[in-house]
């Protein structure tokens, strides 16, 4: 009985397998790559974040001026016991998004405009009834 070529790789795993020869392992660069760990902020930074962010600075804007991710600061600002503010729009700037995104603005450019993220527009403008575009401009 002759072997085909579509079973010629289940006879060279086989054979492979049958093997007596020490199998060899392929380098894996990446299989050691070590992690790069990120500067510690001193004592110094972290009572300039809280003085910051108590005088009314953003967490978005102290983790852009201190060159890390906001998550890291505002873990810097719960160690340090500091209440986080959750800035919510106002009735009256809802409204003005409203106007302004039945104007034609896109989510992201209202949100801009107001310092909010376009996900918080989206919902504050679905919660108040406003009919939102797809991404192609149809109503939904």
């Amino acid at each position: 009985m002759g072997l085909f070529s579509s079973h010629a790789n289940e006879l060279r795993k086989a054979h492979r397998h049958l093997s007596t020869d020490p199998v060899r392992e392929l380098p894996q660069e990446n299989r050691h790559r070590k992690r790069s760990t990120q500067p510690r902020l001193s004592d110094e930074k972290v009572s300039q974040i809280v003085t910051a962010y108590e005088t009314g600075k953003t967490v978005y804007e102290l983790a852009a001026e201190y060159g890390c991710h906001r998550v890291t600061i505002s873990a810097v600002l719960k160690r340090q016991g500091v209440p986080i503010r959750h800035r919510s729009p106002t009735p009256t700037q809802i409204g003005e998004m409203a106007r302004l995104y039945e104007s034609g603005l896109s989510l992201a450019k209202v949100g801009e405009h107001f310092g909010f993220h376009a996900s918080t527009v989206l919902a504050h403008l679905r919660n108040t009834g406003v009919k939102t575009r797809a991404h192609h401009q149809r109503e939904r």
